[in-house]
């Protein structure tokens, strides 16, 4: 069974509607990125895959069960959200954060307990950041800080993580150390999704055969395919709206398609 499926999925607002025929599966180890220029519906899908807008149509199923009749608690055990950014937190250690992620398996008035810590240790070192564990998180670097977001999505024990834009600002070194970590997690079983406006993303990302990649246009075009067929000049020139010359010479199409 699927971890997470979406049926003729039409998002948008009432008097707004985005895209329709939206179709797909994601399973255990598999990396699924939302590709498209910004402003595409790229953060409304991702809103409506979480259960937080109502769809226009068709339906979000989380491991068989749809998605609407979850409760919150029981949406965030199977599926993680990691934000572009950490704005509004304030300066709690690295692993108070991870462990925030532990609020779906505390009771009302408990603290999180000693395998709660063990649990958000564990996902620190799953992304390189344990020894990370007792610093300001507000001292840490973007790209760092964005690290202990995803473990903080670990910790959550979830299977399947939806990253919106994972490296919006950071610089590229950053960028590298967060595509880098999305690509390892794919091997120890966990779903990826992740929204970018920027195709060498997905070649870091989307490297197995498996991976698939899902192309929103501006108009609400939407097509679902492999990495090599969403990367190729002439998807990329009508999905951007620019001559396919500007994608011929690009290293990211080699890495595609010698997959």
């Amino acid at each position: 069974m699927s971890l997470i499926a979406l049926t003729d999925l039409a998002i948008g607002y009432p008097r707004c509607p985005i895209a329709a025929d939206i179709s797909f599966t994601v399973e255990h180890g598999q990396a699924l990125a939302v590709l498209g220029p910004n402003g595409s519906g790229k953060s409304t899908l991702f809103r409506t895959m979480l259960g937080l807008l109502a769809p226009l149509a068709g339906g979000v199923t989380l491991s068989g069960i749809p998605i609407a009749s979850l409760a919150p608690a029981a949406i965030a055990r199977q599926v993680a959200y990691v934000p572009q950014n950490a704005a509004g937190l304030f300066d709690f250690s690295v692993i108070d954060v991870v462990e925030m992620a532990r609020a779906p398996y505390v009771g009302w008035f408990e603290r999180p307990g000693a395998h709660d810590r063990l649990v958000a240790l564990n996902a620190l070192n799953d992304v390189g950041m344990r020894d990370f564990a007792e610093r300001s998180f507000v001292e840490l670097s973007g790209g760092e800080q964005q690290l202990v977001l995803i473990a903080r999505a670990l910790a959550s024990e979830a299977r399947c993580l939806l990253l919106d834009e994972p490296t919006a600002s950071l610089d590229y070194g950053n960028r590298i150390l967060v595509l880098n970590a999305l690509a390892a997690l794919k091997t120890s079983g966990i779903a990826v999704i992740f929204t970018t406006h920027d195709p060498d993303h997905v070649a870091r990302v989307c490297t197995n055969e498996a991976d698939r990649v899902l192309t929103i246009s501006r108009d609400g075009r939407c097509t679902i395919g492999s990495t090599a067929s969403a990367l190729n000049p002439t998807a990329l020139a009508a999905l951007y709206g620019i001559a396919k010359e500007h994608f011929d010479r690009s290293h990211f199409l080699q890495h595609a398609t010698s997959k």
